[in-house]
């Protein structure tokens, strides 16, 4: 029996997860949501999906959705995410979860009482190369955004925008992940850098969201990471991240070179054949790894054994936990 999926969102889920869900056997979109109905609509028609809304909690209560997949603007997430999880569905829930800690939480608490599975789209974590990626020291660089990119809700305070929960989040999730240990003390700082920009109507706005972040955590098992993200510098491959210990230096480039080096020995290129490479629209690491992670959860709600480990609703309360500590830009004691 088919997964019936219902979409909330029509920017990064038109995009890259209704794409992708080409890819995911057992699935079936069956709805989907956007701030208006005209645009749900548009893309509907587009995708030859039955049904548009032009409310989150409309569709999160529909009859013929299981999962429903929250992939709208941060400050929706948590009042559509509950509406599905008391509704029943499962729920797959955008990073970051929420504006703050404190929504996060109340998100957890209704999530503990759902019979409904809930995750964080934390995908990177099925990332061939990053699963690689496990060893005590961390040091991880964000892509930038475009410095001149004109005004959007990425750069509202407000809608949940800024680089520190688009990509920090992402980066914090890994670190946790691949020490397996959580934060007990951040010391960090976020700030705006262009303090305006031109939308796309021509009209210049403030800027309320952070387009720089740079952070060291300190974990529970001993481990450092130091995470630094910027809008404002060139970075020719994009993502970038190293790890070293006493066995040896993982470095990663891009989305997919991954190179190995040992004590006395050079670094030697790594990387892993991907299955999914150039079949995803984008062929970029975020919906390849999309893919998987939807793979896994149509498994789980099939009764089949997990693959992997998705990201839940408390990992993205640990995580927002995390980013509140930057924003506050002191150090500051998670333990």
């Amino acid at each position: 029996m088919s997964v019936r999926i219902g979409i909330i969102g029509t920017g990064f889920a038109r995009r890259v997860q209704l794409p992708a869900l080409r890819l995911v056997p057992g699935v079936t979109v069956t709805a989907i949501a956007s701030g208006t109905l005209e645009r749900a609509r548009a893309v509907a028609a587009e995708f030859a999906i039955p049904q548009a809304f032009g409310s989150g909690e409309e569709l999160a209560r529909a009859r013929d959705v299981d999962l429903v997949l929250v992939s709208s603007t941060p400050d929706c997430h948590a009042r559509q995410a509950i509406a599905a999880l008391e509704a029943g569905k499962h729920v797959l829930c955008e990073k970051p979860m929420a504006l703050d800690a404190r929504e996060a939480a109340r998100m957890v608490e209704v999530a503990d009482r759902s019979p409904g599975l809930a995750r964080i789209d934390h995908e990177l974590r099925y990332e061939p190369n990053l699963e690689l990626v496990l060893r005590p020291y961390l040091r991880g660089d964000g892509r930038p955004q475009a410095a001149d990119a004109p005004w959007s809700w990425w750069y509202d305070a407000a809608r949940g925008g800024g680089i520190l929960g688009a990509v920090g989040s992402h980066l914090i999730d890994l670190c946790r992940f691949w020490t397996a240990s959580e934060v007990v003390e951040v010391s960090g700082r976020a700030a705006t850098l262009v303090a305006t920009r031109v939308d796309e109507q021509g009209v210049r706005r403030a800027v309320t969201a952070d387009d720089y972040a740079s952070c060291v955590l300190r974990f529970a098992s001993g481990a450092i990471a130091t995470i630094t993200l910027t809008t404002m510098s060139g970075h020719g491959p994009g993502h970038f991240a190293q790890l070293t210990g006493p066995d040896g230096t993982l470095v990663l480039t891009g989305e997919t070179r991954l190179e190995v080096g040992r004590p006395g020995k050079p670094l030697t290129d790594a990387s892993a054949t991907d299955e999914l490479w150039e079949r995803t629209t984008p062929n970029n690491m975020w919906a390849r790894s999309f893919v998987r992670l939807m793979r896994d959860l149509v498994a789980v709600l099939e009764g089949r054994p997990a693959t992997g480990t998705p990201a839940t609703f408390h990992d993205g309360w640990a995580v927002q936990r995390v980013m509140d500590a930057v924003r506050a830009g002191s150090s500051v004691r998670l333990d």
